[in-house]
């Protein structure tokens, strides 16, 4: 191998160091922006999740007392009923 022969090589193996270099520095780059997405995500996530779980309570409140309140009007619908059928007796 001649010495110009070498010297190119040694120019071509610094060109591709620097394009190597490039390429890792926007990989890099890219990946911090993922890392950052994910995490931005996580918190969106925990929040709908506890968003969810205070929905859940308040449904299941609401169901409690739509049952006690029918239950309710059940029986006063059946005291009233029978009171009537004394009264009308």
């Amino acid at each position: 191998m001649t010495p110009v022969e070498s010297g190119q090589i040694a120019v071509e193996l610094e060109k591709m160091r620097g394009a190597v270099d490039t390429g890792l520095a926007r990989v890099d780059g890219k990946l911090g922006v993922l890392v950052e997405r994910g995490q931005h995500t996580e918190q969106r996530l925990s929040a709908a999740e506890a968003a969810a779980a205070a929905l859940a309570t308040r449904v299941t409140a609401l169901e409690r007392r739509v049952w006690t309140a029918s239950g309710i009007a059940a029986a006063l619908g059946a005291g009233g009923g029978i009171l009537a059928a004394f009264i009308g007796a």
